[in-house]
């Protein structure tokens, strides 16, 4: 995330969430705290907005459109990640992949603002918005006032939703009466979404661990693209490079640049001291940071920041940031069908405990398998598998070399062999010799 250059006079961009996740949320709002004050201001209500945020993979987005239709001025900007798969469910949309780029994203709000406000404005879409008014409803007999339907005027554009729910407000006006009639029918009302989600549990498993679609249970070449990231573009990638060099020298090391420091030191204990709370490192491990964002300086202690920050073992601490980066995908040079195994139970007391961690690791530190049999095996997705397998590897549990087969069918084989037959032939002869008093007691009794 690097600061944006804005020239003097330009207009600050209202953005407001109006269908993002909680985890989205944060980062969003660490971006404009940090890095976009000059850019991009959140907006409280979606009157004030000027471009809104929709993310096209939680569920209920229809209805977050339907909110945005009496707001036609309002600019909108979606992202999945899948954009292709959503094309044709909202044509017209600008749909951005995941994860968010975070230094294209300032200027992709200011464009779409200003290319919704200079289309409403054409006079060609005026002319097109349509005119008529919805018919009059028809008093029924004995009712005491007339159902209320919702004028509209010419001079505003006339939203389809609105236009289409006028025979159903006529119908739930319509008093109840004896006539055999058949029950008024309504349409479904949803709730509108809030500007920072649905519930926490949707969030974190949705926003952490992905949507990706299950890989074929044989090996398949190539792989999409899509199941893998690159840890040198995350905070992860970052934090590997510090601990590599903190051994290589026997040095702490700081990760600076960003808007707190991160500490790595191996000795004597190995740790990380950051002064970055869990509602920030979140956010800021999710996100992407190329090279130039941070860079790794030696330093002779960490007392400046362990004074008032918090410890982490480097185990704890890497499980957590590699499963908030890899957001249910795979580091880039993994084989998800090659075997492996768990060297040992991470601490779920601290770190990230993804869905079905405790059985994706009770599995693993018992067996070897690749991530595409331990989802098989346990019937759960693979994405789930694909973060455990991510948070493994950076923490340093990830045992990658199997035995091989006969070593193992030799280790098994030997303690059920009888002893006498594993023996070597000398051996035998030396048990089967008697003992030299054996032999001194055989010669006196043949001397008598």
């Amino acid at each position: 995330m690097s600061r944006h250059s804005i020239l003097p006079g330009q207009p600050v961009t209202a953005l407001f969430l109006l269908h993002v996740g909680s985890m989205d949320a944060r980062l969003i709002g660490l971006s404009v705290e940090r890095h976009w004050k000059h850019s991009v201001r959140l907006a409280s209500e979606l009157e004030s907005a000027r471009v809104v945020l929709v993310d096209c993979d939680r569920p209920g987005v229809e209805a977050a459109f339907e909110r945005l239709s009496p707001h036609p001025r309002i600019g909108v900007v979606c992202y999945a990640f899948h954009p292709k798969d959503h094309s044709q469910r909202f044509p017209n949309r600008v749909i951005l992949g995941k994860p968010l780029n975070l230094e294209a994203l300032p200027s992709i709000l200011a464009k779409a603002a200003h290319d919704s406000a200079r289309t409403i404005a054409a006079p060609s879409l005026r002319r097109a918005a349509p005119l008529t008014q919805p018919a009059p409803p028809t008093i029924q007999p004995g009712s005491e006032e007339p159902p209320r339907v919702p004028i509209v005027t010419p001079a505003s554009p006339v939203p389809a939703v609105v236009v289409a729910a006028a025979p159903i407000v006529q119908a739930e006006l319509q008093p109840q009466s004896g006539t055999t009639a058949a029950p008024p029918v309504s349409a479904p009302q949803a709730d509108p979404p809030g500007s920072l989600g649905h519930g926490v549990q949707t969030d974190d498993e949705r926003d952490l661990c992905g949507a990706l679609e299950d890989l074929p249970a044989h090996p398949v070449h190539p792989l999409p693209d899509k199941i893998f990231f690159n840890p040198d573009n995350y905070l992860i990638g970052h934090l590997q490079r510090a601990f590599d060099q903190a051994s290589s020298t026997g040095r702490p090391h700081l990760i600076a640049g960003l808007p707190r420091l991160i500490g790595v030191r191996l000795q004597p204990a190995s740790i990380c001291v950051t002064d970055f709370r869990d509602n920030q490192l979140r956010p800021l491990s999710m996100a992407q940071l190329p090279q130039t964002t941070a860079r790794i300086v030696s330093a002779s202690t960490l007392s400046h920041i362990s004074n008032h920050g918090t410890t982490w073992t480097t185990e704890d601490f890497f499980w957590n940031v590699a499963a908030w980066a890899a957001r249910g995908r795979l580091p880039e040079g993994t084989d998800p069908y090659q075997p492996v195994r768990l060297r040992a139970w991470p601490n779920f007391t601290k770190v990230f405990m993804s869905p079905h961690a405790l059985r994706i690791v009770a599995l693993w530190v018992r067996t070897w398998a690749s991530p595409i049999d331990v989802a098989a095996r346990l019937g759960i997705p693979q994405r789930y598998v694909f973060s455990v397998y991510a948070s493994a590897r950076f923490a340093g549990l990830i045992d990658a070399r199997k035995p091989r087969a006969a070593t193992v069918e030799a280790r098994t084989a030997t303690p059920t062999q009888p002893t006498t037959n594993a023996a070597p032939p000398a051996q035998q002869q030396q048990q089967q010799r008697p003992s030299i008093l054996s032999r001194i007691l055989r010669k006196l009794l043949n001397a008598v």
